[in-house]
């Protein structure tokens, strides 16, 4: 676990300085910077595992330490990040080549933590009667990540990611992609929730 939060830490910390500085050569400000990289699903997932990793080991009985420990946000939080590798393994890996610090980061948050994430959970993380109704509650987070960054692109003209660019495939592309993408979202938390139910009576590691 502690290994997990160490190398998270350690790939949000290279992303933000060696993005920062590309975007600060591209013309944005700093602040313009920061927002775009919190705007990616993906490191907002990543800061979140990094994050509740950290408490758990930390101050697991504060009141957050208490919150991040509980098995179904834990479980939510291996569903998202499973979404995070499979977005990017089957639409986007090919889009980039990455070289350097941006691919060493980039493997974290793709490959790396998304597989010791869910180790972790299948491993060591009690299962719990998750109730299948659970699936449509973990979908408010991505929708309300969705409309935010249309809105947001709207505005400032910048797109976290191509199947979400309404400049380059319009609103109508934008809709299929998105019913898509819910399907999926469908899909693999009802597969999570079948896994905790399945699972509940084995105690972990």
């Amino acid at each position: 676990m502690a290994f997990l939060a160490l190398m998270v830490w350690a790939g949000l910390g290279i992303q933000f300085y060696i993005s920062t500085l590309k975007y600060l050569a591209e013309g944005r400000t700093f602040a313009g910077g920061i927002l775009q990289l919190l705007s990616f699903f993906t490191i907002e997932v990543n800061i979140l595992i990094a994050l509740a990793l950290t408490l758990i080991l930390v101050k697991p009985l504060s009141t957050w330490g208490r919150f991040f420990s509980k098995p179904p946000v834990l479980t939510v939080f291996a569903f998202y990040i499973t979404i995070v590798g499979l977005i990017y393994q089957v639409i986007l890996r090919k889009q980039f080549h990455l070289h350097g610090l941006f691919k060493f980061a980039d493997d974290i948050f793709h490959i790396a933590c998304p597989i010791l994430f869910v180790l972790f959970w299948l491993l060591f993380v009690l299962k719990t009667n998750i109730k299948w109704s659970k699936v449509f509650t973990w979908l408010i987070y991505p929708l309300i990540y969705f409309f935010y960054i249309l809105i947001r692109g709207a505005i400032s003209g910048y797109y976290p990611y191509n199947f979400l660019d309404a400049h380059k495939i319009g609103y109508r592309q934008i809709a299929v992609n998105f019913v898509l993408l819910l399907s999926v979202f469908l899909i693999i938390g009802t597969i999570f929730i079948a896994i905790s139910r399945l699972l509940k009576q084995k105690p972990p590691l």
